[in-house]
């Protein structure tokens, strides 16, 4: 699958049994004991550099449709916004969900918890995907790292089913 260029390497089947009670535990489950077969599905020769993966998995209860643990060439993600895109579309595509003309909801069990995504159908074919994710909010405002090479840097954080550090551009002196 891709989404907007993006990959996505969907593992369907034929992965070994991974153990927990939530996607959560069985990621953790697979980095320990599995991680072998992750850096030789997202590694070359059968992958690359921007490889990125998912294990489908069942729902962590019956009110899930399904769970997926995200993967790439550098690990494993909390959350992946263009893998929900691409799984949402391969789930109609595949009728892993019953399909109707219109919005489709599908409830994905994902590491940092459950995502619910829309899928539009019209005359049988997927036309658009958007999707809500878990809360997200501030952890801090104006946070500073010292980076060699760069020096201070002034930074937002945020979580949104991943942490993220936000710099704003017109704040240093980078040369990009």
């Amino acid at each position: 699958m891709h989404t907007g260029g993006e990959p996505l390497r969907v593992i369907i089947d034929g992965f070994p049994e991974l153990k927990g009670k939530t996607i959560l535990e069985s990621r953790n489950y697979c980095k320990e004991n599995f991680d072998y077969l992750r850096t030789a599905l997202m590694f070359e020769p059968r992958g690359h550099a921007d490889m990125y993966g998912c294990i489908l998995l069942p729902p962590n209860d019956k009110y899930g449709d399904f769970g997926i643990i995200f993967l790439h060439n550098e690990g494993y993600s909390t959350m992946c916004g263009h893998a929900i895109i691409a799984i949402s579309t391969l789930a109609v595509l595949m009728h892993w969900i019953d399909v109707e003309e219109g919005d489709n909801m599908i409830k994905i069990d994902t590491p940092c918890g459950r995502i619910t995504s829309y899928t539009n159908v019209i005359n049988g074919k997927v036309i658009g995907v958007r999707f809500h994710g878990v809360p997200s909010f501030v952890v801090g405002l104006d946070r500073t790292v010292n980076i060699e090479g760069l020096g201070s840097v002034t930074y937002d954080l945020a979580y949104g089913g991943a942490f993220y550090a936000y710099v704003d551009m017109n704040k240093h002196n980078f040369n990009f």
